[in-house]
């Protein structure tokens, strides 16, 4: 099974604007992890709502540096780390992943690190992993997220409606993904 090779441990934005890297995550990185999954706020659009214990953070972060089907980094920007993103389920047999960023650092939201970043984690999985699709979702009313996600190719595809519930009423969560022959078309 291919993995994330070590060439490709840090990464930085290409672009101008943002100046952000990704790096694999460490162990030293679960409190800070447990510290944002603790925020209501920073969960509302997640599937995960409760804080997990940092014991379970730091197993959980044990498991994906040993999977065969996730790869996940951490985000860095002005030198500190703000969230996690990475691709997950990975079938290699069929060449598609679900993608995930989570931003937990509430002082960067809104500065369009999100759209940027799920660029980069797209442009290198299609080039390196050799994916052939990639699949993501976002809850009903996570502007941020869809906005990201359109701007880095990815398509509404379906919904799953009344999926979760948050703060005393159903969202629906919207499916999106995005093809290599949608995101070879600019590249040419």
């Amino acid at each position: 099974m291919p993995r994330c090779p070590a060439e490709w441990a840090h990464v930085r934005s290409s672009h101008n604007r943002q100046q952000f890297r990704l790096r694999p995550p460490s162990e030293e990185d679960a409190p800070i992890f447990c510290d944002w999954f603790a925020d209501l706020e920073v969960t509302m659009y997640l599937s995960r709502r409760a804080a997990p214990s940092l014991q379970l953070e730091r197993e959980w972060l044990q498991k994906m540096a040993t999977s065969e089907t996730d790869i996940v980094w951490c985000i860095e920007f002005e030198d500190r780390t703000i969230g996690i993103t990475g691709a997950h389920r990975i079938d290699w047999q069929n060449c598609h992943a679900s993608t995930g960023t989570a931003i937990g650092d509430k002082g960067v939201w809104g500065k369009g690190i999100g759209g940027e970043l799920m660029c980069l984690r797209r442009d290198h999985l299609f080039r390196e992993y050799r994916l052939n699709k990639l699949k993501s979702a976002y809850l009903e009313g996570n502007e941020a997220s869809a906005r990201a996600q359109r701007a880095a190719g990815y398509r509404e595809v379906g919904r799953f409606r009344q999926e979760f519930f948050r703060d005393g009423r159903w969202l629906d969560q919207i499916q999106t993904e995005l093809l290599r022959e949608d995101w070879e078309g600019p590249q040419r």
